[in-house]
């Protein structure tokens, strides 16, 4: 069995969601989260809160593998400069916790999860609920970070579904 980090990372919402992918390649979900910060903290406390709060959610679950949304670049250089910190704060936070890091652009992810490499949030969620049965995940950024650690067992054990 190998439990393994999904994250989805941003400065305002870090979605994270943990899933188990045993040996005849189930998967069973085990927990999922948003790591949320205010906008009126400054940047350095709003990404140490990031920080400290994905250590203890890797503390909390002890995952063996992890994977992580790798940057998209924004028409708004500001936006994308702060969704790099706050990237850099979360793949600091798994290499000081010793977990491999497995980086998969969106586009990847969204095709090994529903086929096409443009689908939106909606159809993400649906087919997410599909292969995690009776799920409850009411925040996109837990799901997105749920499909990023589906994503990685598919590509892990190649059941690329695209």
């Amino acid at each position: 069995m190998v439990k393994i980090i999904g994250l989805d990372p941003g400065i305002s919402k870090t979605g994270w969601a943990i899933i188990d992918l045993n040996e005849k390649n189930n998967i069973e979900f085990l927990g999922s989260g948003t790591i949320s910060t205010d906008s009126k903290l400054n940047t350095g406390e709003r990404l140490h809160i990031i920080f400290e709060q994905l250590k203890k959610v890797i503390s909390l679950y002890s995952p063996d593998e992890a994977a992580v949304e790798k940057i998209f670049v924004n028409k708004n250089p500001k936006s994308s400069l702060t969704l790099g910190y706050a990237r850099g704060v979360v793949v600091l936070a798994l290499k000081i916790t010793e977990l491999t890091i497995n980086e998969y652009d969106a586009n990847y992810i969204k095709k090994s999860i529903t086929g096409n490499g443009h689908a939106g949030k909606s159809q993400i969620i649906s087919i997410v609920k599909q292969i995690i049965k009776n799920l409850n995940i009411k925040c996109h950024h837990a799901a997105d970070a749920l499909a990023v650690a589906i994503c990685h067992a598919y590509t892990k054990d190649s059941c690329f579904v695209g």
